[in-house]
């Protein structure tokens, strides 16, 4: 690590939410000043659609639907994304993956030698009923890397 900027690459976690732009505005910011590398990364929560479909809230076939338009969208948000960064000079690494996203995105931490995480706020009361923020939650608490929150 370079001592004089210990920050080499910053992933950035893209939900979709207005507050996950604002998040990916502020990472990209940071990587023009710094300079550092840039990865986008987007998970299609799939641990959470076998719960559903565990408890009979959906099909086997309306999982696989639901799973097929999470990809699309988040596709989407990720280009929209790189669209900022490539606005700004930047280039920015896109990972897509399925699974549950305090697993995933601690192995793409590693994998990729992140130095910095930067995601978007959440109010923590509300880390007991909203499954977003109890991710975002899990994310902070179990990362092995320092996290940004971006309100």
């Amino acid at each position: 690590m370079d001592k004089t900027n210990p920050v080499q690459h910053i992933m950035i976690l893209v939900d979709g939410t207005g507050a996950s732009f604002r998040a990916a505005d502020f990472a990209i910011a940071m990587a023009c000043t710094l300079p550092a590398k840039l990865t986008a990364m987007a998970v299609v929560e799939t641990e959470t659609l076998r719960q559903l479909l565990h408890v009979k809230i959906l099909s086997i076939a309306e999982m696989a639907e639901f799973e097929k338009e999470l990809q699309c969208s988040l596709e989407r948000q990720i280009a929209e994304v790189r669209e900022c960064a490539l606005r700004k000079n930047l280039t920015i690494d896109a990972v897509i993956v399925a699974g549950n996203s305090e697993e995933m995105i601690q192995r793409e931490v590693e994998a990729r030698e992140v130095d910095l995480i930067v995601l978007s706020g959440f109010h923590s009361s509300r880390a007991s009923r909203d499954l977003l923020t109890r991710q975002r939650q899990q994310i902070v608490d179990h990362v092995s890397c320092p996290v940004v929150v971006v309100k």
